[in-house]
């Protein structure tokens, strides 16, 4: 039951919530998340950096959004999402200019699946929704690892939406299901296919205690050299297994980038029911290939009371203790102490600083 309830918020996005107008075969809907805590991080001593802490009220992913669908019959539907991303604790929005930062997408399905046009997730970011006790939310949570980059240089993109995308959503089919997605450059000079990325994933989950997912997806970036492209590739495998009462979940990540060296990520956790609560643990850790120092890891546990389906209060623990070469911070309250000591925050770490955060907070659903 527990993991049921779980599920239910983690995908919340993707259901139902309050009705704002409904006619003949057609429906909007307006729903959202706010998530909100006080976090208490410590980093450590490291060579030019001394030890320090500092305590924050940090925003995780909060966001508010619009969807609706029209019946056009025969199996057919057109349906829209409209999504936009905002700092709770400070009442900004996280797309500035962007008003929907998340996703903002026009699609036409049917028995045959669906086709999307607009800016979307990347299809690597529900393998991994889907493969994270923490659920992509809060200390721990795989993001850290195997989405975020110190000064988004090298940024495996399944966290950000493309914009300028075609998307097409295959039916299930015994449990199978397939999404391809191409995110057009738009550019008229050469290069003209830097921006351009290219991704799909197939997912197996069939009302029952697995769920297996890959993807793969082909990023092009600027070179250092002027007017030069690099393939940015990144291939996952994620899955998660239902022995009730508790769930074990497992995520892989391999990442080439052209002229660098690659980079691999691992992922595995636990989600353990207690009554109305979850505990989650999980540990992660990060290698770029033949570098000294080069690796990182986290570990990390929290505690969600469910006072209801759609509201939990919860704290979280993580450390991460970074390599000689490597300088990440815990997110999501990197978000809040990542900008240098010039701008009011703390900076990310420098290599080889450790940095741990202890959260507590409320999410609620709407």
């Amino acid at each position: 039951m527990q993991n049921k309830i779980t599920t239910a918020l983690m995908l919340s996005a993707l259901m139902p919530a309050a009705v704002l107008a409904q006619g003949q075969g057609s429906n909007v809907t307006f729903y959202g998340k706010l998530d909100v805590a006080v976090d208490s991080v410590r980093f450590s001593s490291a060579p030019g950096k001394a030890a320090s802490g500092a305590r924050y009220v940090s925003n995780d992913i909060s966001y508010w959004g619009l969807r609706g669908s029209e019946d056009l019959g025969d199996g057919t539907r057109a349906y829209f999402k409209l999504e936009s991303g905002f700092s709770a604790d400070t009442g900004t929005s996280s797309g500035g200019t962007q008003l929907f930062d998340r996703e903002a997408l026009v699609g036409y399905g049917g028995k045959w699946g669906s086709v999307q046009l607009g800016s979307q997730f990347a299809p690597s970011l529900w393998v991994q929704l889907r493969s994270d006790p923490f659920g992509r939310n809060e200390n721990g949570n795989g993001v850290t690892l195997t989405q975020q980059v110190p000064g988004n240089l090298r940024g495996f993109v399944g966290q950000l939406p493309l914009n300028n995308s075609l998307q097409y959503l295959s039916p299930a089919v015994d449990g199978v299901s397939v999404r391809v997605l191409h995110s057009f450059s738009e550019r008229a000079a050469a290069p003209k296919d830097l921006g351009q990325f290219t991704g799909a994933n197939i997912e197996y989950s069939k009302n029952g205690p697995l769920y297996v997912g890959a993807s793969y997806e082909v990023q092009k970036l600027a070179g250092a050299v002027p007017n030069t492209v690099l393939s940015n590739k990144t291939a996952t495998l994620g899955a998660s297994y239902a022995f009730e009462p508790f769930k074990l979940f497992g995520y892989l990540l391999h990442n080439t980038l052209s002229g660098n060296k690659n980079v691999n990520a691992q992922l595995v956790g636990a989600n353990i029911p207690l009554g109305l609560a979850d505990v989650k643990i999980s540990y992660a850790q990060r290698k770029i290939d033949d570098t000294v120092g080069g690796k990182t890891h986290i570990y990390a546990i929290g505690y969600f009371y469910h006072l209801s389906k759609r509201s939990e209060i919860y704290t979280s623990y993580a450390h991460l203790d970074n390599g000689a070469a490597t300088n990440f911070g815990i997110w999501p309250s990197s978000k809040t102490y990542s900008p240098p000591p010039a701008a009011g925050g703390a900076g990310l770490p420098v290599a080889g600083q450790d940095v741990s955060s202890l959260s507590v907070g409320i999410r609620h659903f709407f």
